[in-house]
């Protein structure tokens, strides 16, 4: 699997931070300043795994880079931010984003978010989960609903598999952060509570499966086969 980062970030200080610390991680990386070079970028090497997109960007802006990418290419995308409030990560994550990480940030946590994208891109998972007319093929990374292929982010799907494997029993937030999230995770358990609106709003009917116990996480209701 191809080893690259490409980080584009207008701020040369902190390109220039990120390009070390990933180096120093062992990949190889891409750094560029502007939209428009992210997406020449990606057009000279469209099989680099990892983005690392910056919002506020000159020539084309993130959203408009995210959208692109995510209609041409494979590439996992970690959007990078100041823009912390929910509806701007509900937009990020709801536009394609695969994470979203606030600045300032915690090198460790960005570290582990990346190596978790880095490894989920080229998985090959085995048996399908399925309930009902819901199948989750997780060797190719797909949902289906009554034999129609659902699109839903990186987040909303390992959420959907890792409380399907546990059902009917509750995860706990803690842990949910600890699975999806990382360890190092810097932020609040808000973000759980948005991924979950979002994966029963792209869930449809079988969004309702997804119960909430209050003060202590959630489970999936329903038989789950593993085929």
């Amino acid at each position: 699997m191809d080893n690259t980062i490409l980080i584009v970030d207008d701020d040369k200080k902190l390109n220039g931070l990120l390009e070390d610390i990933f180096i120093t991680e062992g990949y190889d990386v891409i750094s560029v300043y502007d939209g428009e070079n992210a997406i020449n970028a990606l057009e000279a090497h469209p099989h680099i795994p990892l983005m690392i997109l910056d919002v506020m960007l000159p020539e084309f802006d993130g959203w408009q880079v995210l959208s692109y990418v995510k209609e041409h290419f494979e590439t996992k995308v970690i959007m990078l931010t100041a823009l912390s409030d929910e509806y701007s990560e509900a937009k990020g994550l709801r536009s394609g984003a695969d994470d979203y990480v606030i600045k300032p940030f915690k090198r460790a946590a960005l570290v582990e978010r990346a190596k978790r994208l880095m490894t989920n891109f080229g998985r090959q998972n085995e048996a399908e989960l399925v309930c009902e007319e819901l199948r989750v093929l997780q060797k190719e990374m797909k949902v289906f609903i009554d034999g129609e292929e659902i699109k839903i982010t990186s987040k909303e799907y390992q959420l959907l598999i890792l409380l399907m494997k546990n059902s009917p029993n509750v995860m706990e937030r803690d842990i949910i952060l600890e699975k999806i999230w990382g360890f190092e995770y810097c932020g609040n358990d808000r973000t759980i509570d948005t991924h979950i609106k979002m994966l029963r709003r792209s869930l449809g009917d079988y969004g309702e499966k997804i119960r909430t116990v209050r003060g202590v996480g959630y489970s999936f209701e329903g038989e789950v086969t593993e085929i």
